[in-house]
């Protein structure tokens, strides 16, 4: 029998009663370098194991995060009918945040899209001059929602770059803060269809069993 609140009859996937807040930790990585998991049992690419030749860079503070993608919509239209059906192509993902962390300089170069770091005691230096447009990364954002359980919730790009033009705030009686950075992630199309752009993983075994 029909409930008076109108459930569905059959399987049913059910809402949980689970929230997350906060921005997530942000980590980057040469895009040459391995995934950790490369691929995992089920065939999904996710994950960082930093080297000497291939470091991992957090990003510190950061703050305003969001994810976004970015759509090509084309209306199918027929003169008997009209819009018949919508195609889509996603063209990227992209992480916009702000970031009030200006050290170390080994990872603020690359926020900025500058030169190389070099380190002359007690001096860091790099420059801000022609951009590579060849470099990518890997982007790695993890979120624990259950510090207690240790559940979490991780978004991982495959192949992004830095984009846009960034602006140092210098606000009176503030903290200084970077705004305007952009991670964008094109198709990576050295991995599956279904997962070129990014994988999302969920760890929680309370729940997933």
């Amino acid at each position: 029998m029909t409930l008076v609140t109108g459930t569905p009859l059959g399987s049913i996937t059910a809402a949980e009663s689970i929230y997350m807040e906060g921005a997530p930790s942000i980590y980057f990585q040469d895009y040459s370098a391995n995934p950790l998991k490369n691929p995992d049992a089920d065939g999904y690419y996710w994950g960082m194991s930093g080297t000497t030749s291939y470091p991992v860079f957090e990003v510190g503070c950061p703050i305003d995060v969001s994810l976004t993608e970015n759509l090509a919509i084309n209306e199918v239209r027929c003169d008997d009918v009209g819009v018949k059906d919508t195609v889509q192509q996603r063209n990227y993902l992209e992480f916009t945040f702000t970031l009030k962390s200006f050290f170390p300089f080994d990872t603020l170069t690359h926020l900025l899209k500058g030169g190389t770091m070099k380190e002359t005691a007690p001096e860091n230096k790099f420059g801000l001059g022609k951009i590579n447009n060849n470099q990518y990364w890997m982007v790695y954002a993890p979120k624990v929602y259950d510090e207690t359980a240790g559940d979490f919730v991780i978004i991982h790009l495959h192949r992004a770059k830095f984009v846009d033009a960034f602006t140092i705030n210098m606000p009176f009686g503030d903290s200084w803060n970077i705004s305007g950075i952009k991670l964008r992630a094109f198709a990576d199309t050295t991995k599956p269809s279904a997962q070129q752009f990014a994988t999302i993983v969920r760890s929680d075994p309370s729940v997933i069993t």
